[in-house]
């Protein structure tokens, strides 16, 4: 029998610590990045990437024989060896893990402590699970049935300027001509909110989750960024809109909102051109 989905973020935890932790070493420690083939000219790869998603990807599958991984540096496997595995007779996997060995990649590479290891679940109905691991800060962000947890408990409020929103956001991205529409957006954004960037979608996603801020803009994600993220966000009672719906053979776009902040973060997706999108 398949297990139920608050099993299967149970395991994306365990893999998520296992193979993270020893990255806050590796990081302290400085590491050697190459540039990424076909991608962004900003976008850095290392050894400790392609290390750290094999590990991940062999706890995966042995804790759940058959289900299929899909990760930033391999594509896309089958546990049971196979480009397809876990299938079911029409074709569609039962369980599929959606992984990012390294979320904010540049960062690991530069000494920034914002990095993490991501790790997404989805089930043939449509349920959606995660967790976002940041080793240098020893954080576990999970969402499961009934909500979102940090380390295993409810996330602590957040205190903060209530009429200051922030907002985190890669517009304008790196290494990517200026659009029009983004800039002024962000000259939009910086004239009534704290506007950052912290380098990591995931945490991004993570950090609106808990609260700690109030909108989350990435306009150049593939689903590797987003799976778990969007999962935390949903847990925790906020919404999200795609413009368009991040993959993994293509980028796409994602905002995200805490609860009570749905006005603002429909706006800036509208401006990226997402739809209404949902809440959770």
């Amino acid at each position: 029998m398949r297990p139920g989905i608050a099993e299967l973020v149970d395991i994306a935890a365990r893999a998520a610590v296992a193979a993270g932790e020893p990255l806050a070493g590796r990081f302290r420690a400085g590491a050697d990045a190459d540039r990424k083939p076909g991608v962004h000219a900003h976008d850095l790869v290392t050894r400790a990437d392609a290390e750290t998603e094999s590990a991940v990807r062999s706890m995966l599958t042995a804790a759940c024989p058959g289900s299929v991984v899909v990760g930033e540096e391999t594509g896309r496997g089958g546990g049971n060896g196979g480009r397809d595995g876990g299938s079911r007779a029409s074709g569609a996997p039962e369980v599929r893990w959606i992984v990012d060995p390294i979320d904010g990649t540049n960062n690991f590479v530069r000494g920034v402590p914002l990095f993490c290891v991501s790790i997404g679940v989805r089930l043939a109905d449509g349920t959606a699970g995660g967790c976002v691991y940041d080793p240098v800060h020893g954080e576990l962000f999970t969402a499961v049935p009934g909500g979102l947890r940090l380390n295993g408990g409810p996330p602590p409020p957040v205190r903060g300027p209530a009429d200051v929103p922030l907002v985190l956001t890669d517009v304008p991205r790196p290494g990517v001509p200026p659009d029009p529409g983004e800039l002024e957006l962000f000259a939009s954004l910086v004239e009534a909110a704290d506007v950052r960037r912290i380098g990591s979608c995931a945490l991004a996603l993570a950090y609106v989750a808990c609260g700690r801020a109030d909108v989350a803009a990435v306009a150049d994600a593939f689903v590797w960024d987003t799976a778990a993220g969007t999962a935390l966000v949903a847990a925790a009672g906020g919404g999200f809109a795609a413009a368009p719906e991040p993959r993994a053979d293509r980028p796409g776009g994602i905002t995200a909102w805490a609860p009570g902040s749905a006005a603002l973060g429909r706006r800036v997706a509208a401006a990226l051109g997402a739809g209404e999108g949902t809440d959770g």
